[in-house]
């Protein structure tokens, strides 16, 4: 997901109640438009542009909403007027050509090029899975990631993560978008494929090599046979599974005669 396009999200113009367009000049995007059903205002003292009413702002194919936005502003060494935070709240909606997020609120750190979504239903749709988490989401836009905190979830297909937090690394597409590349989870992982299932407490998926790894007291229940190990290794691509032992441990296996044959969990 581009969420680079985010960073020239406008300086909010005094305006009455409708629609402006702002030429940004800054090299990344060009203008940006603004629609607010009730309000557009400027506090002065307080350094604070706020749109009220059904607010869109939109920017090359980035587009936000939400009922209340608000962006903080400082001068520059030059006296210009530089944005430092936006906070958009009310039903927030980031959408952009790689993907859709949702939340009750949102707060834009220009500094530290962060945005972190919060509030009830939070959601990141991309064209390969649907994240949800009950804490926050946040997108680290230098450096290509996403993270999902609390009761975090991934699903893709028949394929599910969940884990207490999940860690999504994004890669440039040959096309120009951004793809997921890398999927890492940590605190009670779970991972299912169909009918079977793998835990442990943390592991990555490389989505481009189709090589996985959970670790720490991992447990694979596949139909009704049962493995438990340190450590699960699989490369989905050539359909191998490996159970590995931790040191001065052993690894074990409850195989149920007639069982349909294992496949490597996804």
């Amino acid at each position: 997901m581009k969420w680079a396009a985010f960073a020239i999200l406008p300086i909010l113009a005094s305006a009455a109640a409708g629609a402006f367009e702002l030429d940004l000049a800054t090299g990344t995007g060009g203008p940006v438009q603004i629609e607010a059903a009730r309000s557009i205002e400027w506090r002065r003292d307080e350094k604070v542009y706020i749109a009220e009413g059904n607010v869109r702002a939109e920017q090359g194919g980035l587009v936000l909403e939400a009922e209340t936005l608000a962006a903080h502003y400082r001068p520059d060494e030059a006296g210009k007027t530089q944005i430092e935070r936006i906070e958009a709240s009310g039903g927030v909606t980031i959408r952009s050509p790689d993907g859709t997020a949702s939340g009750s609120e949102a707060v834009y750190d220009l500094d530290k090029s962060l945005i972190v979504m919060r509030g009830g239903d939070l959601a990141l749709e991309t064209a390969e899975y649907r994240v949800t988490a009950r804490d926050s989401l946040e997108f680290h836009r230098g450096e290509s990631y996403a993270v999902a905190r609390g009761a975090a979830r991934a699903v893709r297909a028949e394929e599910s993560v969940s884990a207490e937090t999940l860690v999504l690394r994004f890669e440039e597409t040959a096309e120009g978008g951004l793809a997921a590349r890398r999927l890492e989870a940590f605190g009670g992982v779970e991972v299912r494929n169909g009918p079977d299932t793998i835990t442990g407490e943390r592991g990555f998926y490389d989505t481009e090599a189709q090589t996985a790894e959970i670790c720490g007291d991992v447990r694979v229940q596949q139909g009704p046979n049962r493995m438990a190990g340190e450590c699960a290794e699989l490369d989905l691509a050539r359909g191998r599974s490996r159970l590995v032992a931790g040191a001065g441990q052993r690894v074990s296996g409850l195989f149920e005669p007639g069982a349909a044959d294992l496949a490597p969990a996804r």
